[in-house]
């Protein structure tokens, strides 16, 4: 039988208290309600977020990104989040009507759309430079790997969302041995199941998270026994 705890007269099952924890900051710290209500992904602090996973998300926001050249096969609203990170965005998109209102989010920032569906796999060898970040999340994803490889900065990341659903584009990344696959599982903004989205780090990557404390996290002080 399980343990039963008491709250101000009213009788709870230990694990329906411990569940509402849980759902309590999965609605408000980690900003799935908001995001599901109004169909964007935010954070909990209402900062517009990529529709990655959750841990994937964690990781990324913990590294500074300032100055980074970052590519974008499919832009959205990562192209938003990558832009608050004082990067350098360059993409493409194959819908012109999301590209063209990204595009005007970004007439400030440094945000570079295009819509050449022609061109859509090789576009980014049009810049003829290397990228710290390139994200596969959009068409083709499968010939997209190649060119992305060529174009990746020695000590950069490759990004595939959905490689639980990508799994040959996921196959052909994970047998080149210059990148570490690590493979970030669990919920997505607005999303009800359990996805991966998959970072391959090149060996050199140097980038050290500034910090490990994820959302809904309690700040502690450093353990007595460390």
């Amino acid at each position: 039988m399980s343990e039963v705890v008491n709250i101000n007269g009213t009788k709870l099952p230990i694990e329906e208290l411990h569940l509402s924890f849980l759902i309590h900051k999965l609605r408000n710290e980690y900003g799935f309600l908001e995001s599901s209500r109004n169909n964007i992904p935010i954070s909990g602090t209402g900062e517009i977020m990529p529709l990655y996973t959750y841990p994937c998300y964690e990781y990324l926001r913990s590294i500074d990104w300032i100055g980074a050249k970052v590519f974008e096969y499919g832009c959205g609203y990562s192209t938003l989040w990558w832009s608050s990170q004082k990067a350098d965005i360059y993409g493409i998109e194959s819908e012109k009507e999301w590209a063209d209102k990204i595009n005007s989010y970004g007439k400030l920032e440094n945000i570079n759309v295009e819509t050449n569906i022609k061109e859509y796999v090789a576009s980014i060898r049009k810049h003829k430079t290397k990228f710290d970040v390139i994200i596969i999340d959009g068409l083709a994803r499968y010939d997209c790997v190649s060119p992305a490889i060529d174009a990746l900065k020695d000590g950069g990341i490759i990004i595939l969302d959905n490689s639980d659903w990508h799994t040959n584009t996921k196959e052909l990344l994970d047998d080149n041995s210059e990148l570490i696959p690590v493979h970030f599982s669990g919920f997505k903004p607005i999303h009800v199941e359990t996805e991966t989205t998959s970072c391959y780090i090149h060996r050199n990557f140097n980038r050290k998270s500034r910090t490990i404390l994820p959302m809904g996290g309690t700040k502690r002080t450093r353990h007595e026994d460390d």
